[in-house]
């Protein structure tokens, strides 16, 4: 069996209240209630500049054909990936684009030009792994 008798130097020693009993500060499956919590080291974020977004587009569905094509024709080469999704029983699509940040304004204005129906939600930095 395993049994630890003394205390290393890391950890902490327990102090119980007055009003507990002795049957509850002697058990040592309780003792981690009462033990104090040490300070965790946080190594600072790296910081990096964020070249890729990702943006958010709905369209009807009948637009999506249109909006692929205006995308590959015009930018095609500035888009990263692509993906699209049906969304409200297939009325509407939703398309993320990943883009390099100097591109956005491009793609952005026309997009807004060839389908002015189209709704543009976030603009998110694509995280990476």
């Amino acid at each position: 069996m395993n049994q630890h008798t003394g205390m290393s130097g890391t950890e902490h020693r327990i102090s119980f209240p007055d009003d507990f009993s002795d049957a509850l500060q002697s058990s040592k499956r309780e003792k981690f209630l009462f033990e104090t919590a040490l300070p965790r080291r946080s190594r600072p974020a790296p910081k990096t500049t964020q070249n890729d977004f990702v943006m958010r587009i709905t369209v009807d569905a009948h637009a999506i054909t249109e909006l692929r094509q205006l995308i590959l024709r015009t930018c095609g080469d500035l888009v990263q990936f692509m993906r699209v999704k049906p969304v409200d029983h297939a009325t509407k699509m939703k398309v993320w684009l990943c883009l390099s940040q100097s591109s956005v304004d491009t793609m952005t204005s026309n997009i807004m030009r060839a389908l002015p129906q189209a709704e543009f939600g976030k603009f998110t930095p694509l995280l990476s792994v």
